[in-house]
């Protein structure tokens, strides 16, 4: 029984949490702890907490602590890593990953939330599988990776395509490490290094995951890791979270096609909301037209209707306007979107500011009174002073 229990949670486990999120080194000031899944959805709240900004609660996790909010991490460095599940190594400290979103997306959300206070940060996206040629020239200024020393591999093979591919991520993160210490001018302002490795799914996919050739590109990826952490902490002084995530190829490809469903259903629902306005902005134009030529036929009817029945012509007017009342509620209902007012990002602090100081004076205003109320009207009083018909000078 104890056996089928472990097997089904293990199961569980694998089937929910398709992923790793691995970090490698965070400010002194954000910890880290615990075992608790995250959904890939949710990093943005937690790169933009440990930066210090007020994080848009998606959902709730308790893997990540701050002990110091005015001395957080200066610049994220995320290491996406498509096509595998783990890295199997023991450095940094490790979480399961639900990937609910691609990796792209969770890029675009988190540098829309920096944009959004400030559009002079240094947000660096990277995929290393577009190759030297396209990342001649990077935001980290020029790359120029080391030759592949054929003699020190021992599995891999640089004349096979996917092998090559990836030697050359592998390069390319070398030199980003290279290149880090010296570009890198730390400032007061936020900073995101996203770099994407994808060249070593097509090893897996070849050679098998417990292949040696897998092995021998697993253990080089790891290393390189270890450089890059070592280039952004010394580029930042410590103050840097330095990240790596992984998710299984089958679950990225099941998230791509979901995302794309979404974007195309949300674009039909678009268009269908807007044939809809539009047509009854057609009946709108139709039905005035056709009132302002049959006006007069119209009343005609009416009033021998309400002769003929016993009707009076003011309990008639009555109903007409009660149901063209509501016909032009109906109409006018269905383009109600019930929005909200829109508020300046200076809305709350203009707010607070009027809201304390009312508070503040009309206590202050409150403790005067009754502090006069409750003077002794002496010959040393002011009271005393200002009353009196003569006034007391003293000698």
């Amino acid at each position: 029984m104890l056996k089928t229990l472990v097997c089904f949670v293990a199961a569980f486990v694998a089937v929910k949490a398709n992923g790793e999120f691995l970090v490698l080194h965070s400010p002194s000031t954000v910890q880290f702890n615990g075992k608790g899944e995250v959904n890939q959805s949710l990093l943005t709240e937690v790169f933009t907490a440990a930066l210090g900004y007020t994080a848009k609660l998606k959902g709730t996790w308790d893997g990540m602590s701050i002990t110091d909010p005015f001395n957080l991490a200066e610049a994220v460095v995320v290491i996406s890593i498509e096509g595998i599940y783990s890295l199997n190594t023991s450095k940094g400290t490790t979480f399961p990953l639900n990937v609910n979103e691609g990796e792209e997306t969770t890029w675009q959300a988190l540098r829309q939330r920096l944009d959004e206070r400030d559009d002079d940060n240094m947000l660096v996206r990277i995929n290393l599988s577009d190759g030297i040629d396209a990342l001649g020239q990077s935001a980290l200024g020029e790359l120029k990776p080391t030759p592949i020393d054929e003699t020190s591999l021992k599995a891999l093979n640089l004349r096979k395509e996917e092998d090559r591919k990836f030697l050359e991520e592998v390069q390319l993160l070398h030199a980003i490490a290279k290149k880090a210490p010296s570009a890198i001018k730390p400032d007061s302002k936020p900073d995101i290094y996203w770099l994407v490795v994808s060249g070593l799914q097509p090893i897996f996919d070849a050679y098998g995951n417990n292949s040696t050739t897998s092995k021998e590109a697993l253990s080089l990826l790891n290393n390189a890791l270890n450089v890059i952490s070592d280039a952004f902490i010394q580029a930042y002084d410590g103050q840097v979270l330095i990240v790596a995530t992984t998710n299984d190829a089958s679950k990225v490809h099941h998230i791509r096609s979901v995302t794309l469903g979404r974007q195309r259903r949300d674009t039909a629902t678009q268009n269908e909301h807007q044939g809809e306005e539009k047509k009854i902005e057609e009946e709108e134009d139709s039905d005035s037209n056709i009132g302002s030529t049959t006006e007069f036929d119209s009343l005609t009817r009416n009033s021998t209707a309400s002769s003929d029945s016993g009707v009076t012509e003011s309990d008639q007017d009555n109903s007409n306007m009660g149901h063209n009342t509501n016909s032009n509620t109906k109409i006018i209902g269905q383009k109600v979107q019930n929005l909200s007012k829109k508020y300046s990002p200076n809305y709350p602090v203009i707010f607070n500011i009027f809201l304390w100081f009312g508070i503040i004076f009309v206590f202050s205003l409150l403790a005067i009174c009754i502090a006069i109320s409750e003077m002794d009207p002496g010959r040393d009083s002011i009271i005393y002073r200002m009353t009196s018909n003569r006034m007391k000078k003293d000698n």
